[in-house]
């Protein structure tokens, strides 16, 4: 008696770290299909995708897109690096921070971008500008965990484990307001976190709204 025959199955399986120490990318295809003598076969196929060259020496420990091309990157080399991820190259690196970078912030419709780091300083930088960057805001006690940039790039705030929000005036790198929040800046997190993460967020809307 002879069983009906299915048609394939394909499964694909994606394995790939595009930053950090691995930079391979693979492609798993498997096939499985019903033969007549009712044996189910499966066949695996395996190659090679594009190899991206590295960006970053040590774990990366945040990605923000710049533009539909670019994406920012920093990580535990204390190193900020623009990244072409259609191509797999690295377009910049950008080094100033003493210790490792924790955020990154850029702006909207702009080659320029914000950077946070546990050395409790910010620092604004230009894709297309010089190896310094453009400002520095210093002013927090403890790393800083939380970056946000009005509509108009005019104005920074920033966040840390130091209880506080900064507002910036970014023309000036000059603080021009500060806020307490009653327990540590943990941003990004979920779960039990997941209600500060809101508060937060909204003293940060506050503050760029000028209320």
């Amino acid at each position: 008696m002879l069983l009906p025959w299915s048609p394939p199955c394909k499964v694909l399986c994606r394995s790939c770290a595009v930053m950090g120490k691995l930079q391979s990318k693979l492609k798993h295809s498997t096939y499985k299909y019903s033969r007549p003598d009712g044996i189910l076969e499966e066949r695996i196929q395996t190659k090679a995708c594009q190899e991206y060259s590295p960006a970053h020496v040590d774990t990366v420990s945040v990605v923000a897109a710049l533009s539909s091309d670019l994406c920012v990157s920093g990580g535990k080399d204390k190193t900020a690096v623009a990244y072409d991820w259609k191509t797999g190259n690295v377009v910049r690196r950008f080094r100033g921070h003493e210790r490792e970078i924790t955020k990154i912030a850029c702006v909207h419709r702009s080659s320029q971008f914000f950077s946070a780091s546990r050395d409790r300083m910010v620092m604004m930088w230009d894709l297309h500008g010089p190896s310094q960057p453009r400002q520095q805001f210093s002013g927090h006690a403890m790393v800083v965990t939380g970056l946000a940039v009005s509509p108009d790039s005019s104005q920074l705030c920033t966040g840390s484990r130091d209880n506080t929000l900064l507002l910036w005036d970014v023309g000036t790198g000059q603080c021009a307001e500060t806020a307490s929040i009653s327990r540590n800046l943990i941003m990004g997190q979920s779960g039990a976190a997941g209600s500060a993460y809101i508060s937060h967020k909204a003293a940060y809307s506050d503050l760029l709204r000028g209320q």
